[in-house]
């Protein structure tokens, strides 16, 4: 099986890997990849600071684009969907996604 890198995206660094083999009858797969680390740095340096509860909108959460693909494949969430609004909520209040918001508030 070869991979070779398809695309990079340098404002998300966002890589996207290309692999085939024919092994398997001329499969291919596409792989996501992206370093995360400088969004869920500045997620937790935000949810250390206080925000105003007065304000009519919060910013609620800053999520890397390798996690919205595992939502939509693991999850089957759009979040860009209107529709799936709930199921985003859900998500982003889940201990599992918290370090994706950047205030310590349920959404």
């Amino acid at each position: 099986m070869t991979e070779r890198l398809l695309d990079f995206d340098p404002s998300t660094g966002m890589k996207t890997w290309f692999s085939s083999s024919d092994d398997d009858g001329g499969t291919w797969n596409l792989r996501y990849e992206q370093d995360t680390s400088p969004i869920l740095d500045r997620n937790k340096e935000s949810q250390a600071e206080g925000f105003d509860k007065r304000a009519d909108m919060w910013h609620a959460a800053s999520i890397p684009n390798v996690v919205l693909m595992e939502w939509l494949t693991k999850h089957g969430v759009r979040y860009w969907d209107r529709n799936h609004a709930p199921a985003v909520k859900r998500l982003l209040n889940s201990d599992e996604y918290r370090h994706l918001r950047v205030k310590n508030f349920i959404i």
